[in-house]
């Protein structure tokens, strides 16, 4: 299933809105690094696909403005893990 992911830059997070619902990344951004801190999917939105679409967007936009990436959410943790393509722009 496609989402529309929207970053909103003002309150620095990756946002999706389904069902009247949101659903959000939210980051830091500090020192030439963004850390995930938080993917929140509300239960009515999850097994969707969502954090997915919201971690790869924020992949997205780390590697377009050259940011590495800290995945201090669990879920972000998890996502990394499973994804070692994307290894080299983690944090070490």
């Amino acid at each position: 299933m496609e989402h529309t992911v929207i970053h909103n830059e003002k309150v620095d997070r990756f946002e999706v809105f389904e069902s009247g619902q949101i659903a959000y990344l939210q980051y830091d951004e500090k020192n030439g690094v963004l850390d995930i801190l938080h993917t929140i999917v509300p239960p009515q939105l999850e097994g969707q696909g969502i954090a997915q679409a919201l971690t790869e967007a924020a992949v997205r936009y780390a590697s377009v403005v050259g940011l590495k990436i800290r995945p201090t959410c669990s879920f972000a943790k998890m996502f990394f893990t499973r994804h070692t393509q994307y290894k080299d722009m983690l944090v070490e």
